[in-house]
């Protein structure tokens, strides 16, 4: 079965990006949620039975208790590592880049001929234009690559983690050794799979960036710029060289400068006279800019929903300018930030070691749900629940 069941002609552009960052988020999220809740059964029985080994009161019953939890802990390697691999083994065969690339490109020239078609231009294209976004697929397989080499490490840092926690303490005499290395486990736990190393444009480095947050950026960064490869390409195939850049009024401080502008997508740079698109007469037109130097003034960032769209000289009207709001910035970071903390509340009920805690956590779910309610209905922002999944999807536990 395709990863995507949508029309990818019909689909807006904008929903079309969601669903795809949606779709791969999902996909691996539940990779994620099948290994962090295998982990956690593994973990805390293999805990029970160290703890088993220190309160034997005979050598013998020690003995065989740390047998058990020796046979426990190689059991569960074996078992994470399994899991792993079949998982993994699944997401290969269904190429996800592939099919996010080519659903993505086909919807882009799809776009672009429907822009192009009033003009009566050109609007078949010869298989070459496959090339214009070949680059991105194999951009998106090395960063899902990236992805299966972290998850193909957790089994091993579960079975390192539980291993240096246990060693007898008492914290203070405020809880049992037990239950502080059970909490210990449950924090480790609870964190999902981190670590995925993503390199921003000022250069710095994020290295806890969770596996389902990493998988929907790339996925829509990679849809949203095959969308807009394959329709650039086809524009200039079919003899357009002009777009403009539409977005929200929401945009971001480095695509805000952009949007309404006139942009070159061949290099041409200046004030130019160009054919008008339906009548027999030369039109003025000055070009903010080419493409690459917007992408190099930071518009196009990861997770931009910024678009360029054929500019018909005479004819287009372009967007106005938007002054960057830095309330609307804020608005979004405050709703990201929400999500993050629900995820977690809802990883730490998962796996926990216990009712207490798992009570305690629930807890911590409904009053954040409630803040993202308050939030939702103060500023009007579109709520996505499924970003607030603890794994961005609901799969079936080992």
């Amino acid at each position: 079965m395709a990863l995507f069941e949508f029309d990818p002609v019909g689909l807006p552009v904008d929903e079309l990006i969601e669903e795809i960052g949606a779709a791969l988020a999902a996909r691996y999220a539940t990779v994620e949620e099948i290994l962090l809740s295998a982990a956690a059964r593994r973990a805390y029985r293999i805990l029970d039975l160290e703890q088993r080994a220190e309160d034997s009161t005979t050598e013998l019953a020690r003995q065989r208790a740390l047998r058990d939890a020796e046979l426990a802990r190689v059991a569960a390697l074996a078992q994470l590592r399994g899991i792993v691999a079949d998982e993994l083994a699944r997401i290969r065969r269904e190429d996800l880049a592939g099919e996010i690339v080519r659903t993505a490109s086909t919807a882009g020239q799809a776009a672009a001929a429907a822009q192009l078609q009033p003009l009566g231009r050109r609007t078949t294209i010869p298989s070459s234009a496959a090339n214009a976004v070949g680059a991105l697929e194999f951009d998106l397989r090395s960063k899902l690559t990236v992805m299966n080499q972290r998850i193909t490490r957790y089994p091993n840092d579960v079975y390192q983690q539980v291993m240096s926690i246990y060693s007898p303490r008492i914290i203070l005499g405020a809880a049992t050794t037990q239950q502080a290395q059970r909490a210990a486990v449950h924090s480790f736990l609870s964190e999902g799979i981190g670590s995925i190393p993503y390199l921003r444009r000022d250069g710095a480095v994020h290295l806890r960036m969770p596996i389902g947050s990493y998988a929907e950026m790339v996925g829509r960064t990679s849809a949203q710029r095959a969308w807009q490869e394959a329709g650039t390409h086809r524009m200039l195939q079919s003899g357009v060289s002009l777009g403009t850049i539409s977005g929200g009024i929401d945009a971001c401080a480095r695509c805000a400068p952009w949007i309404g502008r006139i942009v070159s997508l061949d290099g041409t740079t200046g004030t130019v006279y160009v054919a008008h698109s339906t009548r027999n007469e030369q039109v003025e037109v000055r070009i903010d800019g080419t493409i690459d130097q917007a992408r190099a003034a930071g518009w196009g960032h990861p997770n931009c929903r910024d678009r360029i769209v054929a500019y018909a000289p005479g004819l287009t009207v372009t967007q106005d300018p938007i002054v960057f709001d830095p309330a609307a910035e804020k608005e979004r970071a405050d709703q990201r930030k929400l999500e993050r903390e629900i995820r977690a509340a809802k990883r730490e009920a998962a796996t926990a070691p216990d009712d207490v805690t798992r009570r305690r956590a629930e807890k911590k779910i409904r009053e954040k749900q409630a803040e993202m309610r308050d939030f939702i209905k103060r500023t009007g922002r579109q709520r996505r629940s499924y970003r607030e999944q603890a794994t961005f999807s609901h799969g079936t536990t080992p």
